[in-house]
């Protein structure tokens, strides 16, 4: 492997073990990306998302089951925490999309990784989330396997006449080019990135990006400050996500969402099932029996005395 300055890519082997983990069939494994037409690229990076989003869950675990509570972003340890341990375990933003864009490298795509601000309780975070841009073509796309519940789940083209694209129905989604609130300066643009739950509803924004790319060490700091910070949400509370598909495995149709105190299952924007949890063991055996997450004993006795832990 690479060194990280030099745009890491992973082993033949380490591509065969993502693949397994993500359980794409063995007839739609695309090792030379660059081969295809811009078309079969667009259509094998929407194949790779969608078994990214059921097989490697949104998490931030280790900062409250672990001894250590620290993350990494370095390729080659998110590798070996989420696809070479084979536990069930995924991570947050910048694990989950630097995991990602190393596998999009080694298969060939084209790409570069850019800052996100979130848009939380009326206001905007400073640089604290991760997405990847890849070049198709003579177009851009916008990916994302890092956001959680209502983050685009399809590739979505920086087009900036703002088209809604297809997300988990009955929801939609749409990027807008934009200055946003906060800003001095009235010509300065980014993407903005809105959900809304059904077409009766309003857009909601959700993040902004910007077209400028981030180096390794940006999320270096990014991640330092979101992984430590008593302020961060990260910090404070234990969340988990993944999609649910169809039985014919071809369509996302819903989440699974791991709330701090309970676990919920959404189908087609309606709340199916929830269990709320009682106490540690209850949220330890719902992260084994629905996430196929397993932790051992030392992970366990980590959260003793959290705020997260469960009493």
């Amino acid at each position: 492997m690479a060194n990280i300055q030099t745009q890491p890519t992973y082993t033949n082997e380490q591509v065969e073990a993502y693949f397994n983990r993500l359980q794409v069939p063995r007839n739609r494994r695309q090792y030379d990306a660059a081969s295809l037409t811009p078309e079969e690229q667009l259509e094998y990076l929407t194949v790779l998302l969608k078994h990214h989003f059921v097989r490697i869950p949104f998490e931030n675990l280790s900062l409250h089951y672990s001894q250590h509570r620290q993350i990494s972003t370095h390729p080659e340890e998110l590798f070996n925490k989420i696809i070479g341990d084979n536990n069930g375990r995924g991570g947050y933003c910048m694990e989950n999309n630097c995991l990602f864009a190393t596998l999009l490298r080694s298969l060939g795509f084209k790409l570069f990784s850019a800052g996100a601000r979130v848009f939380d309780g009326g206001k905007w975070s400073g640089w604290s989330h991760m997405v990847n841009i890849v070049t198709i073509g003579n177009k851009r796309y916008h990916t994302d396997v890092g956001f959680g519940a209502n983050g685009p789940i399809v590739p979505m083209e920086l087009d900036k006449s703002g088209p809604t694209q297809l997300h988990i129905y009955p929801a939609t989604a749409r990027l807008q080019w934009d200055n946003i609130p906060g800003n001095t300066d009235e010509h300065q643009r980014l993407w903005i990135y809105q959900h809304r739950i059904n077409n009766e509803s309003d857009f909601q924004t959700t993040y902004c990006f910007t077209e400028l790319e981030f180096l390794p060490i940006d999320y270096s700091i990014m991640n330092y400050y979101t992984s430590t910070c008593q302020r961060s949400f990260f910090t404070r509370t234990i969340i988990g996500e993944k999609k649910l598909v169809s039985e014919d495995g071809e369509t996302l149709i819903g989440n699974l969402i791991l709330g701090n105190g309970d676990i919920k299952w959404r189908v087609n924007g309606v709340k199916e099932k929830e269990i709320a949890f009682a106490s540690e063991e209850d949220r330890l055996k719902a992260l084994e029996e629905h996430f196929g997450i397993h932790f051992s004993q030392s992970e366990r006795d980590g959260i003793r005395g959290l705020a997260s832990e469960l009493k």
